[in-house]
């Protein structure tokens, strides 16, 4: 068994340094040009110095059956990198997930457009507070990895466990992204809240508020209350929303200095996939669901200034508490 890694940003990289260094590991990269970037970069990622990495051009080899395949793309990459996956052929190897975030016309999460582009592929997810900096410089965390096949998650948790890395196992899938990704949004609220000096108080008002719609939303989807209440959902919040460095929190930053949209995603450096999250929770509004600070923060993402950042800091003082 190998473990491949498509995708060698920040997380990608990092996760580099946690798989199991008994596995052989290849990094796929997009082009050329990031092949050298790569390996330049994982001399910076705690437990990347292990021998049996390859930097590689991705599908320059063949994967099999036995592979397990971590995928870390920006959302909007999954569904053609999915496409390339099946053009190998079958049998699929394990094909897991890492990337958060929703497709707004679909409001489909990550696994889902994989399945629905490989339907006979095996598909897991991973997600939890792991901020990759911190995780690059060595400190321990925890996630969880969810698949509905049994022997696939085992395997997936003994490739990508390791001694500061601790995985804990569900069945679940689709819960643990819609938490993923809907806590993103308010770690840009956080960013918001930061920049424009509103307080302990101000962020302590906007979790609970954001958590309550993450609830309000769940709820309406089936989510499972433990994982709303749990490391991906509730645990993921808190450490986004205290983190500056966070994409998403970055990117919150930036909106309430006046940074136009296009202008953040660039200086943020990084695909920021809260700035998508946003709108398409929004929307659900329609269904007559309470999801006022969603959209609030939505508007800011669409058009930042300060009309938008006194309707979201109304939002919040508005808000009924009880």
């Amino acid at each position: 068994m190998g473990v491949v890694i498509i995708g060698t940003g920040n997380w990608g990289s990092t996760l580099a340094g946690l798989v199991n260094p008994r596995q052989p590991l290849r990094m796929w990269c997009e082009s050329t040009d990031w092949i050298a970037r790569t390996k330049d970069r994982l001399k910076h990622v705690a437990g990347a110095d292990r021998p049996g990495i390859t930097v590689e051009l991705a599908f320059s080899t063949p994967l099999s059956a036995d592979d397990v395949v971590v995928m870390v793309v920006p959302s909007s990459q999954v569904e053609p990198v999915a496409r390339r996956l099946k053009q190998t052929g079958p049998p699929y190897p394990i094909l897991v997930t890492a990337s958060k975030g929703l497709e707004r016309e679909t409001f489909r999460t990550m696994s889902q457009v994989i399945k629905a582009v490989l339907p006979e592929a095996t598909v897991a997810v991973i997600s939890g507070p792991n901020i990759a900096k911190e995780i690059a410089e060595g400190r321990p965390a925890k996630a969880v990895v969810g698949c509905e096949n049994v022997t696939a998650l085992i395997k997936v948790a003994q490739a990508l466990r390791s001694d500061r890395f601790r995985l804990d196992m569900t069945r679940d899938t689709v819960d643990l992204e819609l938490c993923a990704a809907m806590k993103g949004v308010f770690a840009i609220g956080a960013g918001i809240i930061a920049q424009r000096k509103m307080g302990a108080n101000f962020m302590g008002l906007m979790m609970t508020f954001g958590l309550r719609e993450i609830a309000e939303v769940g709820k309406f989807l089936g989510i499972s209350s433990s994982h709303i209440f749990g490391i991906t959902g509730l645990g993921d919040l808190v450490a986004t929303c205290f983190s500056p460095d966070s994409r998403n929190f970055r990117l919150g930053e930036f909106l309430a200095a006046g940074v136009p949209l296009a202008e953040a995603l660039d200086r943020v450096g990084m695909v920021v996939e809260g700035a998508m999250t946003a709108s398409a929770v929004s929307e659900m509004a329609a269904l007559r669901l309470r999801v006022p600070l969603f959209s609030a923060i939505a508007a800011i993402v669409e058009n930042p200034g300060e009309e938008t950042i006194a309707g979201f800091e109304r939002v919040l003082l508005e808000y009924p508490g009880c």
